[in-house]
């Protein structure tokens, strides 16, 4: 015997102590009603009419009717799925049956040398029509065989196909664009039936099976199959936008996209023009047919953002591994021209403000991110990847502050984290500022600089336009910022140093200055926040560490006159901020 689940008895106790409480609420109302019949028995009776039986007397008012005994509510019938009924599994099972009779049939002839290869090429045909006519009398026959009907049009497409296979790879009695040809032909006269009965099945068939039996005509992807899918692509768009058919725009979006990406690797063996710009135009028109698609029904937003997401990638992988650097420079950043463009215009024209929905334009915006980096990866060398980024970082920063947008300033601290791990590792290392090699010259300077100025730039402006709280609600954002401003100040300082002179004394000399900017920021902390505690406590932070660095590294490393200077210096204006800190304490206590 199977042990109840656990949550039954909590459900059943539930279930008690509503009823419980229905019968309450009855017998309320009931006393209610006696209590209301009483009082008007006291009263004086009027006499009804002779000849006419007494009307019931009127409830008084502000007395409720005496409502009916709550009844626990019937539990509705579970509904079956209409994918699951039997006719459907039974008239779909029937055409894969007979699909496989006619592949069948087909081998059995070339295997048994049954007729000519002409003959069977027509007859072929011929069953495939027959097979569509005898779709169109049933469905046409009665509203209870529209299933069938469907189910047996879409056999003799699938069916039509294969017989185009046969007679173009098989027997090369067509050329292989003249077999794409028919193909589409038939493809579009399948998805105008499709449409006439609104049938999604009958359209996903045609559509799945002309992108299947594509490959089989040209047997290895070339720019005449990529096209082929981009075509079938836009033919299956006005139906399936006027229809709002999701599962066709993801049958006929994603051939196209795997053919590109299939076409890539293809690519790397055996180059080709044409096929390197079949991958680029079919990233290119996907990216426009998603933008058509989410415009016309923004209520299928998973589908579009997924079509926009999958569009380009052939052309973020076929850019950096085909391509020539300026050419591979180009394409990215026309393809994030053309997402910025398709962003721009659903953010800021009037006429086209509710055409996207917020999520499209979201993502529409990361992909012109993504391909705004890729351009930049292709056209500099990876020792110049850092200052780049974070430069791009600063315009982002300043575009979200101007343009009032959160989404932006997030792009704009993606770019900046990438950039300043990069600087680390090229422009500005942490070796650089611990032993004294050589100097990292302007690159470690600019990157230094940029650093600091994106540590800077990339709070203020979220909090400017409400993206990025104050204290305490986002410490770690601050915190983060305040290390990458040390730390690139560092930078910069120690390679302005060694600019003017390469030589240990150079060093020495900027870890003395390193020290002193980190003891002058502290004190600025600190008397900033008088009133703020937060700030008052980095402050506090700040000089711990510029304490410790001057006790332990500036201490071992700095000789005689160094060593004098920095600790002369950090104590003076220690001892300086000390006299000021306590002014203002004074002078806020007074005002308090």
């Amino acid at each position: 015997m199977s042990q109840p689940q656990t949550d039954d008895p909590l459900q059943l106790v539930a279930g008690e102590l509503n009823a419980i409480g229905q019968r309450l609420s009855y017998l309320g109302s009931v006393l209610q009603t006696q209590a209301a019949a009483q009082a008007r028995a006291a009263a004086p009776q009027q006499e009804a009419a002779p000849g006419q039986p007494a009307a019931p007397p009127a409830p008084a008012a502000g007395e409720a009717e005496l409502p009916p005994y709550p009844r626990r509510a019937a539990a509705e019938p579970r509904r079956r799925r209409p994918d699951l009924e039997p006719s459907r599994v039974l008239a779909w099972v029937g055409a894969g049956i007979t699909l496989l009779g006619v592949v069948f049939l087909l081998v059995l002839a070339v295997q048994q040398d049954w007729l000519g290869p002409v003959a069977r090429i027509g007859g072929g045909a011929a069953l495939a029509a027959l097979l569509i006519a005898a779709g169109w009398w049933v469905h046409q026959k009665a509203a209870e065989q529209r299933i069938g009907g469907i189910a047996l049009a879409t056999t003799g497409f699938a069916a039509l196909f294969l017989d185009v296979v046969a007679a173009t790879a098989l027997y090369r009695f067509l050329p292989v664009a003249a077999g794409l040809g028919v193909g589409l032909l038939a493809t579009f006269g399948g998805l105008v039936l499709a449409d006439r009965w609104r049938a999604q099945s009958l359209a996903v068939g045609v559509v799945l099976g002309s992108a299947i039996c594509a490959p089989m005509i040209t047997s290895r992807p070339t720019a005449l199959l990529i096209g082929f899918l981009v075509l079938l692509q836009i033919a299956a768009t006005p139906i399936q936008v006027r229809r709002a058919w999701r599962g066709l725009a993801v049958v006929a979006g994603i051939p196209a996209v795997l053919a590109a990406l299939i076409g890539t690797a293809w690519s790397l063996g055996y180059p080709s023009n044409a096929l390197i710009v079949a991958i680029f135009a079919a990233s290119v028109l996907g990216v426009v047919l998603a933008a058509i698609t989410a415009g016309a029904r923004p209520d299928a937003d998973r589908t579009n953002i997924g079509l926009l997401v999958a569009a380009p990638t052939p052309a973020f992988l076929a850019g950096p591994l085909l391509l020539e650097r300026v050419e591979a420079t180009a394409t990215g950043a026309g393809t994030a021209l053309l997402l910025g463009a398709i962003w721009g215009v659903g953010r800021y024209l009037p006429a086209f403000a509710d055409w996207l929905s917020g999520r499209f334009l979201i993502a529409t915006g990361a992909l012109a991110m993504v391909a705004a980096a890729q351009a930049t990866a292709s056209a500099l060398d990876s020792s110049s990847w850092a200052t780049a980024l974070l430069f791009e970082a600063l315009v982002l920063a300043l575009a979200g502050y101007l343009l009032r947008r959160g989404g932006i300033l997030l792009g704009a601290g993606i770019y900046a984290f990438a950039g300043f791990w990069i600087a680390i590792g090229n422009e500005a290392p942490v070796g650089g500022m611990l032993w004294f090699d050589e100097g990292v010259g302007v690159p470690g300077l600019v990157a230094g600089l940029l650093i600091t100025g994106v540590a800077a730039a990339l709070p203020a402006a979220g909090v400017a336009i409400g993206a990025i709280r104050r204290l305490p609600e986002s410490l770690p954002i601050w915190a983060g910022a305040l290390v990458a401003a040390l730390y690139g100040t560092a930078s910069a300082i120690m390679a302005a140093c060694l600019l003017v002179s390469e030589s240990h004394d150079a060093f020495l000399v900027g870890h003395v200055l390193i020290t002193l900017c980190w003891v002058l920021a502290a004190i600025a902390m600190l008397l900033r926040g008088v009133r703020l505690k937060h700030l008052r406590i980095a402050g506090m932070v700040l000089t711990a560490v510029s304490l410790a660095k001057l006790l332990l590294f500036d201490l071992a490393t700095l000789d005689g006159f160094g060593r004098v200077v920095a600790f002369l210096c950090a104590g003076l204006i220690l001892l300086a901020a000390g006299v000021g800190y306590a002014r203002l304490l004074g002078r806020e206590a007074r005002s308090a």
